[in-house]
């Protein structure tokens, strides 16, 4: 029987090794036109649970519980989305405008952490504590250029609303229709195949597509934790006035593997205790034990349930899809990774 079969095995090993080099060689024209659909996936999987619910409990048809649960999630997005770039937009804005003013004082900082270096390393040669002052002044004349550099994306996103207002029609219509034609859309899919390959299929597909959402939906849990922790430790705690872009940039560094909040928080509280701040010192320090030990605590359960992947194979996923198609491989090294185990293991049962 199996010898019978080989022949599926080496076309759908073939099919698979053709549609990686297409999915590379196209990947940002690909990436492009797939990521309407591809967060229309995540919202209607997301919204499914209350699909089920305004159907058992409410007793709505499919339709009118697909448009009640859509509306309610959009509007939902809509006023996180709001409040953070309000209040993160207005907190660049000011950022830009006070740093000129505030450079004397970020000046007078850096040399008092010289001399406490100096304190600490009397022996320390004359080169490497210019060395070193010439860091922080580079640093300081990068924070200047990356302000710079983020009011300018701010005000070409905002230039781009039309191209931007497409793409959430897109998105927002594909989210209607895979959630009112859900088992429609699958049952499309599997009169495409085989008759005796469509129950294995959609066992391997199912399973591929529930690990997907259930990794996407994680890290998005995990990081809103970590953007939640982050405005309450810095806003209220240590009363930043940037507090939320501190806490926006945290929640995106927490979903990049090796980098993750410590990227920031470690060095500032570091700087900030030679400096003599001690609450600064205690708050940073404090949060980023805070976010590690939560994030450690609820990713093997949050992720390895949906998953079952081993975190070795994970990071090579994320790492490989970073260095082939850039910041997006982030999230689309592990989707591959899903993919291809689902699809190998079809292929097993098929032949």
């Amino acid at each position: 029987m199996k010898t019978d079969n080989s022949w599926q095995r080496y076309i759908g090993i073939t099919l698979l090794i053709i549609g990686l080099i297409l999915a590379f060689l196209l990947r940002h024209e690909l990436g492009k036109a797939l990521i309407p659909f591809f967060l229309a996936l995540i919202i209607a999987s997301s919204i499914e649970p209350l699909i089920v619910f305004s159907q058992t409990k409410l007793h709505f048809n499919r339709t009118l519980a697909s448009s009640l649960s859509l509306i309610l999630a959009v509007a939902m997005i809509t006023a996180l989305l709001g409040i953070i770039l309000v209040y993160g937009v207005n907190q660049i804005f000011s950022l830009a405008s006070q740093l000129p003013k505030n450079q004397q004082k970020i000046i007078t900082d850096i040399s008092n952490l010289l001399t406490k270096l100096k304190e600490l390393y009397p022996r320390l040669p004359p080169e490497s504590l210019g060395y070193l002052e010439s860091i922080l002044s580079n640093v300081f004349a990068s924070l200047q250029s990356m302000i710079t550099k983020t009011l300018n994306a701010i005000l070409t996103w905002a230039a781009s609303v039309p191209s931007l207002l497409i793409v959430l029609l897109i998105t927002l219509l594909a989210t209607y229709f895979i959630s009112k034609d859900r088992l429609r859309i699958a049952n499309t899919i599997l009169q495409l195949l085989p008759q005796n390959w469509q129950k294995d299929f959609k066992i391997a597909a199912t399973k591929a597509i529930r690990e997907i959402i259930g990794f996407i939906k994680g890290q998005i849990f995990l990081s809103l934790l970590t953007l939640l922790l982050s405005m309450i430790f810095l806003g209220f705690f240590l009363k930043s006035p940037y507090w939320m872009v501190l806490a926006v940039i945290l929640a995106i560094l927490d979903m990049i593997p090796v980098l993750g909040p410590g990227l920031i928080l470690l060095p500032w509280g570091i700087i900030a205790l030679f400096l003599g701040y001690m609450k600064v010192t205690w708050v940073t320090l404090v949060l980023y034990v805070v976010i590690i030990v939560t994030r450690q605590g609820l990713q093997p359960k949050i992720l390895g349930s949906y998953t079952g992947i081993h975190p070795l194979l994970m990071l090579f996923s994320i790492y490989a899809g970073l260095m082939i198609f850039g910041v997006w491989g982030l999230f689309l090294g592990p989707i591959i990774l899903i993919v291809a185990r689902a699809f190998a293991g079809f292929l097993k049962t098929i032949s």
